[in-house]
């Protein structure tokens, strides 16, 4: 894949409580621990635009949104609970959060 095809993808980013490093394990979801919260670990997902649209823009009312809703599309109703933050990158720049 070319760097400007990697480019077009929308990145999401979940924080999720660093007590369910457990759960993440267990689904083998790769995580890392927030550079801003060490309570936290943080999640990214990669989506090209088709898989964005599926998982985010067909299943979310934004007007209802947060982060858990976010959380729930891409992982799990668990983990979803144990959310407390969600980025999303845009490929056109824009940034959207959820906290």
């Amino acid at each position: 894949m070319t760097t400007a095809a990697k480019q077009l993808d929308y990145v999401v980013q979940l924080e999720i409580d660093i007590d369910c490093e457990e759960l993440l394990d267990a689904i083998g979801l790769p995580y890392e621990q927030s550079e801003d919260d060490d309570t936290q670990n943080v999640v990214t997902i990669r989506m090209p635009h088709e898989e964005y649209k599926e998982y985010i823009t067909d299943n979310i009312v934004f007007e209802q949104c947060n982060e858990q809703h976010i959380a729930n599309a891409l992982l799990n109703a668990e983990l979803s609970e144990y959310t407390t933050k969600a980025t999303i990158y845009k490929p056109n720049g824009d940034v959207i959060s959820f906290s």
